[in-house]
């Protein structure tokens, strides 16, 4: 039997707090976004893997732009962090305009209600929400619109 990889360790480290349809919603997350040209990066943390949804070069030095990053719960449940602080400096979501549509796209999801004044910052939104189906597809078209802006008006 071979190592655990980093995405064995993150959905089994999801597994353990989150309900199974948590669990299969952001598998079919990680496929949309790969399915968009994205890739998914994990963390070397062995206590707490998290998950990047990646745009741009794979390794590429400071190519990479990413929404998001999923954390499993570690006895709260999982969470996605919107990574609105990193994105004030990566184009073209330096424009606030840009993020501030990010923020009411992801707020449009029932339970989701992020405060403006959280556009500088790393807010967390909880992965049980994708139970909810229409919560995944408003979701999934969120990812693909981010990567319509990154892909058309960012540096690609």
């Amino acid at each position: 039997m071979g190592e655990e990889t980093r995405a064995e360790r993150f959905f089994r480290q999801l597994a353990a707090d989150d309900s199974p349809g948590t669990v299969e919603a952001v598998r079919a997350l990680f496929t949309h976004w790969e399915g968009l040209g994205g890739w998914i990066g994990h963390g070397a943390g062995h206590v707490t893997t998290s998950a990047y949804l990646m745009l741009g070069e794979v390794g590429g030095p400071g190519r990479g732009i990413w929404p998001m990053t999923l954390y499993p719960g570690a006895g709260r449940g999982g969470t996605a962090e919107v990574v609105f602080q990193y994105l004030a400096a990566r184009e073209p979501f330096a424009d606030r305009a840009l993020r501030a549509e990010l923020l009411s796209r992801l707020n449009a999801l029932d339970g989701v209600d992020i405060p403006e004044g959280k556009l500088e910052l790393r807010p967390n939104i909880r992965l049980s929400l994708l139970g909810k189906d229409r919560n995944r597809e408003l979701l999934t078209e969120t990812l693909t619109w981010f990567r319509d802006c990154w892909k058309d008006r960012g540096t690609s």
